[in-house]
């Protein structure tokens, strides 16, 4: 901006306080617009969230930012007819959860096949009750069993099972203890 003026004006100390002064609001003015322009994006909104929470009804404030991200994400997408593809689409949509969904006996099976983080087993389950019709079931079921998550179990003390009952014992504690943040 300094180059855009007469040479004489360029060493007045009142033209390059105005100019900086400028300068410095054009800097703010820039930063607000990238600001706007990031809270577009679910991924890194952070005071828009707050907004779209309360459109859609989520009263309560979770301390988790990226699980607030997460339950809105599964709203935004999961309003439509309850198809097997849209009902998957939704809930695989919640980072590092991979989930298969069966329709059996007007029962709709919830099979998690991955699952890098348990936080977000409560909000794949609360999307998909969202979106169900009333009249099915819902029935959950875990597939996806690590060492990681057999915290304080030896070896010795699982040899005598077979993989199948140690999966499923550690399954129901874990879905057992589901956390629904907004019930």
């Amino acid at each position: 901006m300094l180059n855009l003026i007469n040479k004489i004006y360029r060493k007045d100390k009142v033209t390059l306080d105005l100019i900086n002064a400028i300068k410095i609001k054009l800097i703010s003015a820039e930063n607000k617009i990238n600001d706007l322009y990031k809270q577009i994006f679910l991924d890194y909104s952070t005071w828009y969230l707050e907004i779209k929470e309360s459109e859609m009804g989520l009263n309560k404030k979770l301390d988790d930012i990226d699980k607030r991200r997460a339950y809105v994400r599964t709203r935004l997408l999961g309003t439509g007819t309850a198809t097997k593809e849209f009902l998957e689409d939704t809930a695989n949509s919640v980072p590092g959860v991979n989930v298969e969904i069966c329709f059996e006996n007007m029962t709709v099976i919830l099979n998690f096949l991955k699952v890098e983080n348990n936080k977000y087993l409560g909000v794949v389950k609360r999307a998909v009750e969202t979106m169900l019709p009333y009249h099915l079931d819902m029935m959950l079921k875990y597939e996806h069993i690590n060492w990681g998550e057999l915290k304080g179990v030896t070896w010795g003390s699982v040899k005598p099972y077979t993989w199948g009952s140690v999966s499923q014992s550690v399954s129901g504690t874990i879905l057992g203890g589901l956390d629904d943040d907004f019930d």
